[in-house]
């Protein structure tokens, strides 16, 4: 059993740890980013900087603090741009992440549960919307055209042409099925 004596000697060594990892530029860059972003408040003055986040710099200062363990994930998916390489990410990570991108709740990330990695999907890039899925279908040359036609017609993207018709076509099946 240990006495209060070195019970306070382990605190002071963890917070001496701590404040040295506090300094440490990695750690300085990757909350100056954040902060400067508005993604994360501190209390502590840190140096705010444009530069990409390096995904390794951030896993190491996620270690110091765990509020960028919680918002690494989503980041990656809503704002790639904000990152140096993403080509190669840990496997626990790209797990995370590709959980995100199917708008799915993710496992465990580095002792994040995952319902607060999910969370973060509506607070970064577009609010209030879940990440957009990828799907590829095969068009007739006459679908294509009627797509461009009411696309150039309404002034909104193809994509939201799709969407207004899925949702017209799904409201009169509905409407039909009441009747």
């Amino acid at each position: 059993m240990m006495d209060a004596a070195e019970l306070q000697r382990r605190a002071k060594r963890r917070v001496a740890q701590l404040d040295r990892r506090r300094r440490d530029p990695r750690y300085q860059r990757v909350l100056g980013r954040l902060v400067g972003l508005g993604l994360l408040t501190t209390n502590e003055s840190v140096p705010q900087t444009r530069e990409p986040i390096d995904v390794a710099d951030a896993l190491w200062a996620a270690e110091v603090e765990p509020r960028i363990a919680e918002l690494l994930p989503a980041l990656l998916v809503r704002r790639p741009a904000l990152f140096a390489a993403t080509d190669a990410l840990p496997d626990d990570l790209a797990q995370a992440v590709a959980a995100l991108r199917r708008n799915e709740v993710p496992a465990e990330f580095r002792g994040v549960p995952g319902v607060n990695l999910h969370r973060w999907l509506t607070s970064v890039g577009r609010k209030s919307e879940p990440p957009s899925r990828l799907k590829a279908f095969r068009l007739q040359a006459s679908d294509i055209a009627l797509l461009t036609r009411l696309r150039e017609e309404l002034g909104i993207t193809e994509t939201a042409v799709l969407r207004r018709g899925l949702r017209a076509l799904a409201s009169a099946t509905w409407l039909r099925e009441q009747s």
